[in-house]
């Protein structure tokens, strides 16, 4: 069962899929091909948005999970904890793969690094570091006004860099597992740290 950050999560995609859908929308046909990356970069902004947000609300979620009200020992110390948490979380504004790591360790004592692979797509944790600091770098290019950095997945065979339907959809795909894969992992740590079972 997905954590309550995991289902918001799945929420914010569903809301970006909106901007995915212009792009193939058949009523705007045709549509210049310079609009059409427009909604491909503030569908893939939202891909990381939603990331980021996640992130963010599921440390809120172990805080909630590892409470213990009426341990007062422990639960002074859990809010000492808690409130530092929420200064982390105020200070993650670019959810890269170092980024994101160090933010989960230094908050909840979770290193995801073990289980932010894709076997599906036989990525291990170098590619799958690899990958998300690139979506990142792809995402910080056109906020700023830079072109979009050349990379396998954003060069089409004809050398045009772009982001196509295919690459929108995969890189969905791609945080959707890394979503997954760290639900499961932050549950497995609850429980063997604290030995509790986890409500999600």
């Amino acid at each position: 069962m997905p954590s309550p950050a995991a289902y918001a999560y799945l929420r914010g995609v569903k809301r970006a899929h909106t901007l995915r859908d212009v792009i193939v929308d058949m009523r705007l046909r045709p549509l210049p091909r310079q609009e059409a990356q427009t909604f491909a970069h503030a569908y893939l902004t939202s891909l990381v948005a939603v990331w980021d947000a996640y992130l963010k609300e599921l440390v809120r979620n172990f805080y909630q999970e590892t409470a213990m009200p009426l341990r007062i020992d422990y639960h002074a110390m859990h809010e000492v904890a808690r409130m530092a948490g929420e200064r982390a979380i105020q200070r993650l504004n670019t959810p890269n793969w170092e980024n994101a790591r160090d933010f989960l360790i230094v908050t909840t004592g979770y290193d995801p690094i073990n289980d932010w692979i894709w076997p599906r797509r036989r990525m291990g944790v170098q590619n799958v570091r690899e990958r998300l600091n690139q979506v990142l770098r792809v995402r910080h290019s056109f906020a700023h006004g830079f072109s979009i950095p050349s990379y396998s997945w954003t060069t089409s065979k004809s050398g045009r860099v772009r982001l196509t339907m295919e690459v929108l959809r995969d890189t969905e795909a791609f945080f959707n597992n890394l979503v997954q894969k760290t639900d499961d992992g932050l549950q497995r740590h609850i429980e063997t740290t604290y030995g509790r079972a986890v409500a999600w």
